[in-house]
């Protein structure tokens, strides 16, 4: 028998092949999956617009959509989002270089069936699927509201296999009826972490009962490979990281942060993490062995550094950065995010608030060729310096109309910037050199 050094070392081995072999697939300026390709929500893209013009960057195409949080994946020219139509949610493909719609995969997913699936206060968040799809080679991926999960052909949107990971007894048709999964409530507000696959494996959090909270699939077939602890549902996607070189999977359920082991779902150590409401929505951030993690309604935020052992160290914990559902992007040793509705600037390394800027009610953020671009809850775009000395803003633009509601993550991908609310979607041009087509 192998010693279990060796057993570890071919894991690593296979792992590093494969992530390898992946990124060597993508095109550089692919956004394939949430938080783009490297999962922390850089872009790598240089030479963008800088500064935008009086009247911000020109419009490429916009489309109507029907509601939702989704945000986008674009790969291979494909852009990929999800949103809803009556009693079914769609899954829509388009020419992300002029908008034109390849095609859509349309399944139901009736809401009503589900009387967990409330929002609470906020009605409006019923309107369609929050999740980002996850574009892996020739298929994507998607999660429902409702915990529909999807694989389609990413040319052409057909149906290669479906589970539905959560479902009201009695009131609700299975399409699948070989699902291994039993009856659970869907959170009050609904399924919002997105798919992550890594090799040929499919990884998700829809929470549920009897050891059901996370799973690992077949990514293939859909065959669910393991399934792992009693946790609540936490909404936040889940993130893949190297610790003292052995992989695990790094979730934040609704009570915990955990990492487990990838190939048996095993869990590795846990760190509790409980909050108001069990809301913890934004994506935790790692790097070098430390694991950022943050929740709104008064939280704030803990950095953890990951010791190979079953209890996290934990090396700060402050109530500066307070994310409430926008993650907070990393960049040369510094946190850009939203605490609540404050944008913040923090150190990573210790928490102290560098600067602090207010206007933008709860926005997200991303940086692109070494800025922020900043999109606040009702149509503010902003293109800002990413720098620790103070906020120092480059252009700005009112993409929207103030009274929509825009709570999805901007994406930047081949010189373009996707930008959406719930009912509408926008290219804008970031690459200067471009044509403009007559």
């Amino acid at each position: 028998m192998p010693s279990p050094v060796r057993r570890t070392l071919r894991i690593v081995t296979a792992v590093v092949t494969v992530l390898t072999a992946f990124a060597a697939q993508l095109n550089a300026q692919d956004w394939p999956r949430w938080r783009g390709q490297h999962f922390d929500g850089v872009s790598r893209e240089t030479g963008l617009l800088n500064p935008w013009p009086k009247e911000g960057p020109r419009q490429i195409w916009q489309v109507g959509l029907s509601g939702g949080f989704s945000t986008v994946a674009v790969a291979d020219g494909r852009l990929f989002t999800q949103t809803k139509d009556g009693t079914h949610e769609l899954v829509l493909c388009l020419d992300a270089a002029t908008g034109k719609e390849l095609w859509r995969h349309r399944y139901v997913a009736d809401y009503d069936a589900h009387v967990t699936f409330t929002s609470g206060p906020r009605p409006d968040s019923r309107t369609g699927p929050r999740a980002t799809p996850t574009v892996d080679g020739d298929r994507v991926y998607v999660m429902g509201a409702t915990g529909i999960l999807i694989a389609l052909e990413a040319k052409t949107g057909k149906e290669i296999w479906q589970h539905q990971m959560l479902r009201p007894a009695g009131k609700f048709p299975i399409a699948d009826p070989r699902s291994t999964f039993p009856p659970a409530e869907v959170p009050m507000h609904g399924i919002s972490s997105s798919p992550l696959v890594v090799g040929d494996r499919l990884y998700v959090a829809p929470g549920g009962p009897s050891g059901k909270t996370l799973a690992a699939l077949d990514k293939n077939t859909g065959k669910v490979i393991w399934e792992a602890l009693d946790d609540g549902v936490g909404h936040a996607s889940p993130i893949w990281s190297e610790v003292a070189g052995s992989p695990q999977l790094i979730f934040l359920t609704a009570t915990a942060a955990v990492g487990l082991a990838p190939q048996n779902g095993r869990l590795l150590w846990r760190y509790p993490w409980k909050t108001t409401f069990d809301l913890n929505v934004a994506t935790p951030v790692v790097a070098d062995g430390h694991v950022f993690i943050s929740s709104n309604y008064g939280k704030g935020g803990a950095m953890l550094r990951l010791n190979n052992t079953e209890t996290p160290e934990k090396v700060w914990e402050s109530v500066s950065m307070q994310n409430h559902f926008s993650t907070s992007v990393l960049h040369e040793g510094f946190l850009y995010g939203f605490s609540s509705t404050r944008l913040r600037c923090v150190d990573f390394k210790t928490g102290e608030v560098r600067w602090d800027k207010t206007g933008f009610g709860i926005g997200s953020v991303i940086v692109a060729d070494g800025n922020l671009i900043v999109l606040g809850e009702h149509g503010q775009l902003v293109l800002a310096k990413a720098t620790p000395s103070a906020f120092t803003e480059i252009s700005r633009t009112q993409v929207f109309p103030e009274e929509t509601l825009t709570w999805t993550v901007p994406v930047v991908a081949g010189g373009r910037l996707f930008v959406r609310h719930q009912n509408g979607l926008v290219a804008l041009e970031l690459q200067p050199t471009r044509p403009v087509d007559p």
